[in-house]
């Protein structure tokens, strides 16, 4: 199985404060962004490894280096 990407959509609150919100989950970047744009949002495909663990790089791949 491939790398899955998530359609994620950045909301403004009216206190100012900013949320994000997954919309969906697919099997390819391709399909993320078609259907970004099927359901007119202007939301971001992110990798859901890098949404799951914030960009952090795993224990072991570190201490490999």
């Amino acid at each position: 199985m491939g790398t899955l990407f998530a359609l994620v959509l950045t909301m403004g609150m009216a206190d100012g404060s900013f949320e994000e919100m997954v919309l969906g989950i697919y099997e390819s970047q391709q399909q993320c962004e078609d259907a970004a744009t099927e359901q007119r949002v202007n939301g971001e495909c992110y990798p859901v490894e890098r949404i799951i663990h914030g960009g952090e790089v795993p224990a072991e791949t570190s201490a490999s280096l």
